[in-house]
């Protein structure tokens, strides 16, 4: 049962929004303020939430390096020298990391770490990771264990760690998908220019994963709407969800929405239940949030509801797509839809390889093999269980050399599923300066040898809940050795395993095999229903 937290009193202390809920999901930051119950834990989660607080402590290691002399302070009275970082001690209270923070905007300092800044009025706090002195003010900047330069996205300039004050660096963009981090920073900067602290560029930095240690600084008034235009309305909502929230525990202000970051969230398992109990048009990969509010408030609730429109048809503001409704019939019909007047044969040869790599944070460490001939099939992995970078340059060179061996021979194709194979094997040689010798590139040699199977599906079947292979799969008969099969499980695994765990190999050999067999399957589903028994080989060189 779901409850208020907490006794309730006549004087209510104000809300205070932190930086972490902007831009988060309403529902989520309801139940993680007023639900009682115990919340999921996700061992994938967690970990990653432990390796980025090992990252923030790299991050500031190597700034702090740059510098000559750096102080500790824990209490108002303890010196520093107002030309050099302070780090604020992580063990002291609140209150008192808000007075030395005070305190050392007032003295200038060049580099602020662990600070916190509230304002009441606002129903604001924040704990920036770092403060730059800038312009006779201060950015904040914050660090994140994702890679954030992008392709599309906001236009930012670079910095390097030893010059994080350089703001004219050359020219990059933020990542578009992690806009969050950017509403965050906005939060930080509104905080200082409350205070009188802001820097009035009004700009803000995010250190990411990226190879070298670097920070984006972007410009908050950028953007349609303006960043800070977005991040108002977002604690605007925060602000509501979290007042209304006070009154009523067991109903959210605004109610559950199945989205993509669900996936994560510790309360997942109250809304999907919620969500799959009622039928929810919310369960529908085409419907988006926005969507989902209108089709909601014109009767259209149900994925049963959304089958029976037709194509074209306008729900509001709505126009109701095909995929949306092809998805809503799959869903009815609990199985993949075939699409209409599309072929259906699969690129073939008398050798079918199907391909899956295994990585740690973008490194190489097990490319598994699963070839089948007039022989049979049998699963070749090509591993290595250091953690080195030696190590991967050995797997790598061995599939290079293996890719190279395909082409020559000219009688096999390659599946994959997606194009993160490409990009891995693209970025690994890129590190260790190894290339295909049968062509320009990785990317070449794909586009000549392989079939990307999600690609090959997604055109040609709908599926009820998404594409991953752990979905599609399933539809077509397979199931994993594993109980609890994922990407992001075998990297636990694999850190077991560098940690002398050396039951976990078999583990992710097991892993790495079932999801290749589980390519081949798809393929067996496909060819049972719509291709004749006999070998349809078509060349892929042309």
């Amino acid at each position: 049962m779901m409850g208020l937290m907490g006794a309730t009193t006549t004087h209510r202390e104000p809300v205070l929004i932190g930086g972490g809920e902007l831009g988060r999901c309403p529902t989520r930051i309801h139940h993680s303020r007023f639900n009682d119950a115990e919340r999921s834990t996700n061992a994938v989660v967690e970990h990653r939430i432990s390796e980025g607080r090992r990252w923030e402590e790299t991050v500031a290691a190597q700034i702090l390096e740059g510098h000559e002399t750096w102080t500790t302070v824990s209490t108002v009275g303890d010196p520093f020298d107002r030309t050099a970082p302070v780090v604020i001690d992580p063990a002291i209270g609140t209150v008192g990391c808000e007075e030395i923070t005070l305190l050392l905007l007032r003295a200038g300092v060049p580099l602020i770490f662990g600070a916190r800044i509230s304002a009441p009025h606002l129903h604001s706090v924040g704990v920036p990771d770092l403060l730059v002195r800038l312009d006779d003010g201060y950015a904040p900047v914050d660090v994140k264990h994702h890679k954030v330069i992008g392709r599309r996205g906001v236009p930012s300039r670079l910095a390097a760690s030893d010059h994080l004050d350089d703001t004219g660096g050359a020219l990059q963009v933020f990542r578009s998908e992690r806009i969050v981090d950017l509403l965050q920073v906005a939060h930080y900067w509104t905080l200082l220019d409350d205070l009188g602290y802001a820097n009035p560029r009004r700009l803000a930095g995010i250190i990411g994963s990226e190879p070298a240690i670097t920070c984006l600084w972007v410009d908050l008034a950028d953007g349609n709407p303006r960043l800070l235009d977005r991040y108002q309305t977002a604690l605007e909502e925060a602000i509501a969800v979290v007042e209304i929230g006070r009154d009523q525990a067991d109903a959210p202000l605004v109610p559950a929405i199945w989205r993509g970051e669900c996936r994560s969230c510790p309360w997942a398992r109250f809304c999907r239940a919620e969500l799959e109990g009622v039928d929810h048009v919310s369960l529908l990969p085409a419907i988006g949030a926005s969507a989902t509010r209108q089709l909601i408030a014109a009767g259209v609730s149900t994925t049963t509801r959304m089958a029976d429109l037709a194509p074209g048809t306008f729900v509001g503001d709505v126009e109701i797509s095909d995929e949306a409704i092809l998805q809503a019939r799959a869903r009815g019909a609990g199985t993949l839809l075939r699409r209409s007047g599309i072929d259906v044969t699969l690129p073939d040869a008398p050798v079918e390889i199907d391909f899956d790599v295994e990585t740690y944070r973008g490194v190489l460490y097990l490319a598994g093999l699963l070839i089948t001939d007039a022989d049979g099939s049998r699963y070749e992995p090509l591993a290595d269980w250091t953690g080195t970078p030696d190590g991967e340059r050995r797997v790598l060179a061995d599939l290079f050399a293996f890719f190279d061996d395909i082409a020559a021979s000219n009688d096999a194709v390659v599946y994959h599923w997606t194009g993160y194979e490409r990009t891995i094997l693209t970025e690994a040689g890129e590190r260790h300066g190894l290339s295909l010798q049968s062509a320009a590139s990785v990317d070449d040699w794909f586009d000549r040898y392989a079939c990307d199977l999600w690609a090959w599906t997604k055109q040609r079947f709908v599926s009820p809940n998404g594409y991953s292979l752990k979905v599609i799969a399933p539809l077509c008969g397979f199931d994993w050795r594993d109980d609890d099969p994922g990407g992001a499980q075998s990297e636990l695994w694999y850190v077991d395993l560098l940690n002398g765990a050396e039951s976990r190999r078999s583990r992710l050999l097991e892993y790495n095999e079932d999801d290749v067999a589980a390519q081949l399957a798809i393929r067996r589903w496909v060819r049972a229903r719509w291709q004749p028994p006999q070998l349809l080989y078509r060349a892929l060189r042309n």
